[in-house]
């Protein structure tokens, strides 16, 4: 088929919680909802503006969220259709339920809320490279990242055939590996970072799932019928027995049609203190800064005051963060060990 701008849709999955940026995130206010992008613009934001530039037309973005953060989005993301999931259950069968609300002969482009793109027009000129090719052929394209250090907390794609610039098959996807390994990796030059952002056609992308998990792939037909405000309800009944796995472990990791363009945007996926302040300005001594945030006599240091001042005294490499939800302290070195303080914070407020 030929792809047209009306044939094509964008799904922003908008569901995830964030607990690395605790205590900035919480479950009312997670990741994609702090002004984490260029601009302090929120992720989500960002992410449904770009879209936009990529000239996507309003009512071609679909945002899949939880129920409870279905107002929220609607504020970032203002005349989008905006649906919630009744529970979660990973990426594929999200991206399954918001797919089912496009047309068959849809194009669609799956886009994370939580991912920093600056280049937009890279990324819009990538983009139409994409839908044209999941227009043309019945290929489930991928974008990788071409890495930048042998980072530990990303999955990888090992390339197969090259099929034009930029452009090659996937022989297989890497889980995230450890520091000997990727460093061989990106040595070898084979192997690019998974951005999880894709494009396919919408028969294809179901063709996939009902070849490998056809329970999912019965979603095909739910979303035509009702608008978003009765999506969740009405999900309910066939989203409650799904498994829970994301559309990698669904779908990617064994279809024999999928594609890769290597990007030629930036990108960071925004998974740390560390990797948000990569993007940030910095004062003389290195600092960033956000809101209530003195740092005194400190290098190199994320500061953030939310609501309440952070001043730290003395420090160097060090992540502070205050808010009236709590209190964060480490090195920005463990900045991505965050998690294990929001599991104790959990754990003492159990016990």
């Amino acid at each position: 088929m030929t792809s047209t701008t009306a044939d094509r849709g964008v799904i922003i999955l908008a569901g995830g919680r964030g607990e690395r940026f605790w205590p900035w995130s919480t479950a009312a206010r997670p990741k994609q909802l702090l002004p984490l992008a260029s601009g302090g613009r929120t992720l989500l934001r960002a992410t449904f503006e770009r879209a936009l530039r990529a000239g996507i037309d309003r009512d071609r973005i679909a945002v899949i969220t939880s129920q409870d953060l279905r107002e929220a989005c609607q504020h970032e993301c203002p005349g989008v259709r905006i649906y919630g999931e009744p529970m979660m259950r990973n990426t594929a069968p999200a991206i399954a339920a918001a797919s089912s609300t496009f047309g068959q002969e849809s194009a669609l482009a799956v886009l994370p809320s939580d991912h920093a793109i600056d280049d937009e027009t890279a990324f819009a000129a990538d983009l139409e490279r994409a839908f044209a090719l999941a227009a043309r052929e019945a290929v489930l394209v991928t974008f990788g990242i071409r890495p930048r250090a042998p980072e530990t907390n990303f999955g990888y794609l090992h390339l197969g055939a090259r099929l034009a610039e930029r452009l090659h098959r996937v022989a297989q996807f890497k889980e995230k590996p450890d520091r000997a390994t990727a460093e061989v990796w990106v040595a070898s030059g084979e192997y690019l970072w998974n951005s999880g952002m894709f494009v396919w056609g919408r028969r294809t992308f179901f063709d996939a799932l009902r070849a490998f998990h056809p329970e999912i792939a019965a979603l095909e037909s739910f979303g035509l019928g009702g608008g978003p405000e009765a999506f969740a309800q009405a999900l309910k009944p066939r989203f409650e027995p799904l498994p829970s796995i994301s559309v990698d472990y669904a779908v990617l990791e064994h279809a024999p049609n999928v594609v890769t363009i290597e990007a030629a945007f930036d990108w960071d996926d925004l998974g740390s203190w560390g990797a948000w302040a990569r993007r940030q300005p910095r004062d003389a001594r290195g600092n960033v800064t956000w809101g209530s945030a003195v740092p005194v006599d400190c290098d190199g240091c994320v500061v953030v005051g939310d609501g309440i001042p952070a001043a730290p005294l003395g420090l160097r490499d060090m992540v502070v963060v205050a808010t009236p939800n709590g209190t964060l302290a480490c090195r920005i070195e463990d900045s991505d060990q965050v998690r294990r303080a929001t599991e104790a914070v959990r754990a003492r407020a159990a016990s």
